[in-house]
C-alpha cells in the first residue's frame, strides 16, 4: 500500500509540475504530423511546373542557385529537386540567422513567386515544440534543454502510470480497453485517464525515446554503437576550411558513385562551417519509402568522395536510425502510422486536463473532510 502510494505521488507530483509543458509538446507535435502534405497543398500552385522535354543538369541548376545567392548576398544550404517531373526545385538560402525558402523551374531555370506560404507558421510552431521558443529569449538550447528534461519526465509518467493503472484481474480485458461510462465525478475522470492511457502508451514511448536521439548526443552515441554505425566520414574533413566548392567536379563525383542507380528525389546539402562534408542525398526509383536515402558525402576542397551509405547495405538498426525523424513524426509507418502518432500527441492535452480535474476534486474532497472532522472536534 505504502508502496503504491510512493508511486501515485510520483505520478501526481511530475504531472502537475510538467503536465502543461508535455501538453504544449504534444499539441505542437500533434499540429506538425501532417506538415509537408498541408504545405504542398496550400502551394501546389507554385510547387507544381508544366513539364517539357528535358530539366536543366544539376550542375547548371547549382550555378543558378549560387548566382542567386550571390544576388542576395545570401549562401545556398540546400537544393532539392523531387522525384517527380511536375515538381520545383526547393532552395533554401541562408541569410543572416534567418532562412529563405524559394521555387526554381527545373525546366527553364525561372525563380518562381511564392511557394512558402504556411512555412513560416509550422517554423514558429516547431521552435515551441522543441524549444518553447526560449532559445531567442534566454540563450541558445536552453528551452531545448527544458524540453529534452519533459520528454524524460514522460517515460516517468508512462512506467508510474501503467503501474498504478494495473487492474487486480490482468486478464479483465474490459478493465483495461473500456471507459466506464456508468461512473460520475472523479471516478470517471480515472477511468477515461487511464483507458485512453492505455491505448497510447507504446507511441508516447516511441515519441519520447525517439526524441532524446535528438536532444542528447550520449544517447545517440549509446544507439548507433548498438546499431553498429560505422564512424561519420567527417572525421577526413579535420582541419580543412570552408571553401566554395567547384559544383562541376562535385556532381561529376557524384555521377561516377551512383553511374549503375536510377535517382528519384536528391538532396545537395551546401556545407555552412569549417570541416563539413557537402552532402548529396538521395532516393533510388524504387525505394522502399520516403526516408530511404542513400548519402554520398564529398570534400568541397578536392571534390573527392568520402562516404558513400547505401540504404539497401546498412542493418536493420542503422536503417532505423536513418529514418529517426520519420519515426518520431510517424511518418515511417504511412500515413496511418502520423495519424496514430498525431492522436497520442493530442493526448497528452487531454492528460492534463483531467489530470488536473482530478487533482483537484481529491483537494476539495480532502477539504470538506477536514471540514467535518474540525465540526465534529468543535462540538465533542
Amino acid at each position: 500500500m505504502a508502496k503504491s502510494r510512493f508511486w501515485f505521488q510520483a505520478h501526481w507530483l511530475v504531472g502537475i509540475t510538467v503536465g502543461v509543458l508535455l501538453a504544449i509538446m504534444g499539441f505542437t507535435g500533434a499540429m506538425m504530423s501532417f506538415q509537408d502534405p498541408i504545405l504542398a497543398a496550400l502551394n501546389a500552385d507554385t510547387r507544381t511546373v508544366a513539364v517539357k522535354a528535358e530539366r536543366l543538369t544539376m550542375p547548371a541548376l547549382l550555378d543558378r542557385t549560387q548566382a542567386e545567392a550571390q544576388r542576395m548576398g545570401a549562401r545556398v544550404r540546400t537544393v532539392t529537386v523531387p522525384g517527380e517531373a511536375d515538381g520545383a526545385v526547393r532552395v533554401l538560402f541562408l541569410s543572416g540567422p534567418g532562412e529563405i525558402v524559394r521555387y526554381l523551374n527545373p525546366y527553364t531555370g525561372d525563380w518562381l513567386a511564392g511557394g512558402a506560404r504556411g512555412e513560416k507558421f509550422f517554423e514558429l510552431i516547431e521552435e515551441v515544440h522543441r524549444g518553447l521558443i526560449t532559445d531567442r529569449l534566454a540563450g541558445e538550447y536552453v528551452g531545448r534543454r527544458v524540453v529534452d528534461i519533459a520528454a524524460i519526465c514522460l517515460i516517468a509518467m508512462v512506467a508510474t502510470g501503467l503501474y498504478l493503472r494495473w487492474p487486480r484481474r490482468t486478464t479483465n480485458w474490459r478493465a483495461w480497453f473500456v471507459i466506464d461510462r456508468k461512473l460520475r465525478g472523479r471516478g470517471f475522470l480515472y477511468s477515461l485517464h487511464a483507458v485512453i492511457g492505455t491505448y497510447v502508451l507504446p507511441l508516447l514511448l516511441l515519441s519520447a525515446l525517439t526524441g532524446l536521439y535528438f536532444a542528447y548526443g550520449w544517447y545517440g552515441d549509446i544507439l548507433e554503437r548498438l546499431a553498429g554505425v560505422p564512424p561519420v566520414a567527417e572525421e577526413n574533413m579535420k582541419g580543412k576550411l570552408l571553401v566554395a566548392p567547384d559544383i562541376a567536379k562535385v556532381w561529376a563525383s557524384f555521377e561516377q558513385a551512383t553511374a549503375s542507380e536510377s535517382h528519384g528525389q536528391i538532396a545537395v546539402r551546401f556545407p555552412k562551417e569549417d570541416e563539413e562534408p557537402l552532402r548529396i542525398q538521395y532516393l533510388m526509383a524504387d525505394a522502399p519509402h520516403v526516408t530511404a536515402f542513400n548519402t554520398v558525402k564529398i570534400d568541397p576542397t578536392n571534390s573527392q568522395v568520402l562516404s558513400h551509405e547505401r540504404y539497401a547495405q546498412k542493418q536493420t538498426g542503422a536503417r532505423l536510425l536513418a529514418s529517426m525523424l520519420s519515426i518520431h513524426k510517424g511518418a515511417y509507418f504511412g500515413v496511418v502510422g502520423s495519424l496514430l502518432l498525431m492522436l497520442s500527441s493530442l493526448a497528452l492535452p487531454l492528460f492534463m486536463i483531467t489530470g488536473w480535474m482530478m487533482y483537484l476534486d481529491r483537494r476539495r474532497v480532502e477539504e470538506r473532510a477536514r471540514k467535518r472532522q474540525a465540526e465534529s472536534a468543535a462540538t465533542a
